[in-house]
């Protein structure tokens, strides 16, 4: 049985995340695809989207936000397309290949979120993260892509303020 812990906010006030964001215990989480399904943009120009929210990608901190992160998602791919339907995340390899970093500096550890023969660089330089739902397993919902050429939906974070 599965429990969702979130709410759209969709009055002029919800808690005190910005209209049309998700909240998720202390946090707001923007989705673009609630803005539109046909928007898509590189990992740099997303995460660029995010800071004139007065946000950045999300960091996926903990199990049960890589649990709301991939459910959500879940519940807006269009189609059986898991990498097409994939939403840049915060963490990248750009510094140093093959140490994965969230924007928060924190260098990913957590080996098990990566989908099957990811992170694989792809041989063009694969350095930015992308969230994505994975009916074959659940707690394996990232792969690596590139950066600039990749265009995606992203999610965007900022707490509660």
């Amino acid at each position: 049985l599965a429990v969702s812990f979130f709410l759209i906010c969709s009055g002029s006030t919800c808690g005190k995340c910005p209209l049309g964001w998700l909240i998720f215990n202390s946090s707001c989480y923007f989705f673009s695809y609630t803005e539109s399904t046909t928007v898509k943009k590189n990992w740099h120009n997303s995460r660029e989207d995010c800071i004139k929210r007065g946000a950045d990608l999300v960091v996926i901190d903990n199990q049960q936000e890589q649990e709301f992160v991939s459910h959500t998602i879940n519940d807006m791919r269009s189609g059986r397309d898991v990498w097409g339907n994939g939403f840049w995340i915060g963490l990248t390899d750009m510094e140093s290949e093959g140490t994965w970093v969230w924007l928060n500096n924190v260098t990913e550890v957590e080996q098990r979120y990566w989908m099957d023969g990811e992170p694989n660089d792809g041989h063009i330089g694969e350095d930015c993260g992308v969230a994505v739902f994975s009916d074959e397993n659940p707690w394996k919902t990232r792969y690596d892509s590139a950066c600039s050429q990749r265009q995606l939906q992203w999610i965007c974070e900022i707490n509660q303020s």
